[in-house]
């Protein structure tokens, strides 16, 4: 059994529970990793949104590709 097959089989096992304590976790650690960067963020805010925009084009593009 392969890695990827293992963490399908893991995934797949998760309650909505399990996936909202995780959302709940990343959220706090964002807010962490967040308050020690703040002043890294704000100085380069500009390249943050370009890249942000970039990234979200990129995902539009592959959503409505992928039907075809």
């Amino acid at each position: 059994m392969g890695f990827f097959q293992w963490a399908d089989k893991k995934v797949k096992a998760q309650t909505i529970w399990d996936i909202g304590v995780l959302k709940i976790f990343c959220t706090l650690v964002g807010m962490v990793i967040g308050a020690y960067f703040s002043l890294f963020v704000k100085a380069n805010l500009w390249s943050f949104i370009i890249v942000a925009l970039v990234l979200f084009i990129y995902l539009i593009i592959r959503f409505f590709r992928a039907g075809a």
